[in-house]
């Protein structure tokens, strides 16, 4: 495991720069070795896993990677930290969500997420794909999951959903949206509706939305006089 992760430290170094870093990752293999041991006496001694010690990579899935890295905190002390990262980012990809407007109104779906096991409305969006553009993989998704056409896209910039655990960088976009056409319910989208922006405000504000990347792109567009 600890070659593994030490070869995607080579390969992915701008994901493990201590450039002014305040906390910093610990690459060294004996110290790595040295901490594990330790950690994993201190694990048996309160009936834990000892596989929790283990400092490297510990899910390497078609979607996403999950590390545990070993780090140095501000206070000199030493202690894992765990990462997610989007595997589309470390392939020349990029994870994206689309605002989509049409006729002076806006699109959000009615799609059930497994990991809330509940219904959620929001905006399309997509893990990405290695090698593909973000502008050209927000036209994909939006014709996967409505079967829609876009005539414009705006960028509008970056997005990090939780810079506690999530190293993805997830691209926003507004479009203008040509044509539309029916929910794809195999990625559990049983409807969609168009609404106001007055609506959309709404149901940010009652809570009716909660889905994070669809109030980021509302809220970016809206600072950036595009609504």
């Amino acid at each position: 495991m600890m070659q593994e992760y030490l070869d995607f430290a080579k390969r992915n170094t701008e994901y493990f720069n201590n450039d002014q870093a305040m906390i910093k990752i610990i690459l060294d293999p004996d110290s790595i070795h040295s901490w594990e041991e330790s950690k994993k006496k201190d694990l048996a001694d309160k009936n834990l896993p000892p596989e929790w010690s283990k400092i490297g990579i510990i899910l390497d899935d078609p979607y996403i990677l999950v590390i545990r890295d070993l780090v140095e905190f501000p206070s000199g002390r030493l202690g894992s930290y765990f990462r997610v990262l989007n595997q589309a980012d470390l392939k020349e990809g990029q994870g994206v969500v689309i605002l989509l407007r049409m006729n002076g109104k806006y699109l959000l779906l009615h799609q059930y997420r497994h990991p809330i096991r509940s219904w959620s409305y929001e905006i399309p969006r997509g893990f990405g794909e290695p090698g593909v553009p973000a502008n050209e993989q927000a036209k994909i998704e939006v014709k996967e999951e409505i079967k829609g056409e876009i005539t414009e896209l705006i960028d509008l910039g970056e997005y990090h959903s939780n810079t506690g655990l999530e190293g993805n960088r997830v691209k926003l976009f507004l479009a203008n949206l040509n044509s539309v056409g029916k929910p794809a319910a195999q990625e559990g989208i049983e409807s969609f509706s168009f609404v106001s922006i007055n609506e959309f405000e709404d149901m940010i504000a009652s809570a009716k939305i909660t889905d994070g990347f669809t109030i980021a792109a509302y809220t970016r567009a809206k600072l950036r006089g595009l609504l």
